[in-house]
């Protein structure tokens, strides 16, 4: 990530801040943040910096208002302060701020399917593939739509059950993986509404292969994939498992839904669900991470 302030002391003295704190220095690290930042006031990088720093050494309420300045210099919230600010003072927003997102997986794209695969254990497309099987056991699906598409690992594991294949994903360069494996017929690069509602035709199947963890609120996504599917048309997925009421948002930015949520949304939106099942689709230091697998029907 480039951080450069345009200002060689100041960048001087942001290295030696993120030095401190990887040290576990925290509070030298925001003072020396706060001196920088005089030099460089508009700098956004700088302000997050600054309020991650005051979060680590315990400054709660100062930490608070440094996030909130740097909103106030990039609204876009490219580096995701209305998260930490989620986290700080323990309310959830119902979705993650897409310029964060965007900014995230640009920058993970080059390694995205290696730390995955071999860190993670990812397997929520083989998940989804197995539940589509068992559901809908040899079915060739006319068409085909993948949520948050990322580098088409999903599209690999569904291409043979799709005559049409479609994608989107926030990051360019997480569709530019996908576009590279040459299985998708349509790929756009923008929010999963938006292309939704940008299909000229309805779908038999929709899938969002660990991407709802980036969704709070799912009811607003149920509704615009429920209005672009045939009758009765499948919409599978893959969710994080809370065991509390509605959803949460954990430390490491990824929201879970309880089972219950799921219920009670997939009804309000007008699905039956076919199959809501306990799944681990990836692991988080080498423990599995509790999810669900789902294959809801539009009734």
């Amino acid at each position: 990530m480039e951080m450069s302030s345009g200002n060689l002391t100041a960048d001087r003295r942001f290295a030696y801040a993120q030095l401190l704190r990887r040290d576990g220095d925290a509070a030298a690290a925001a003072d020396v943040l706060a001196q920088t930042l005089e030099l460089v006031p508009d700098w956004p990088e700088g302000r997050f910096a600054l309020a991650e720093a005051l979060a680590d050494a315990g400054r709660k309420y100062d930490a608070i208002a440094a996030f909130e300045a740097y909103l106030e210099s990039d609204p876009a919230d490219s580096m995701g302060a209305a998260v930490k600010l989620a986290l700080l003072t323990e309310t959830a927003p119902v979705v993650l701020p897409e310029a964060y997102l965007r900014r995230l997986f640009d920058e993970y794209a080059p390694r995205f399917e290696k730390a995955l695969r071999e860190k993670l254990h990812y397997r929520a497309p083989e998940i989804l593939r197995a539940a589509l099987d068992e559901t809908q056991p040899g079915t060739i699906f006319a068409r085909v739509f993948d949520l948050g598409c990322g580098t088409g690992l999903a599209g690999v594991a569904l291409r043979d059950r799709a005559a049409w294949l479609g994608g989107v994903d926030l990051s360019a360069a997480m569709v530019k993986g996908a576009r590279d494996k040459d299985i998708y017929d349509q790929l756009n690069v923008g929010d999963m509404s938006a292309a939704l509602d940008d299909l000229t035709e309805r779908c038999d199947l929709i899938v969002a292969a660990d991407v709802l963890t980036y969704v709070g609120n799912l009811a607003p996504l149920f509704t615009a994939v429920r209005q672009r599917l045939t009758t009765p048309g499948l919409f599978a997925f893959t969710v994080q498992r809370y065991e509390g009421e509605g959803f949460v948002l954990g430390a490491e930015h990824r929201f879970s839904h309880s089972r219950t949520y799921i219920e009670t949304v997939s009804a309000q939106c007008g699905f039956q669900i076919l199959r809501l099942d306990p799944a681990v689709s990836r692991q988080e230091k080498g423990v599995d991470v509790p999810g669900l697998v789902a294959v809801l029907r539009a009734n």
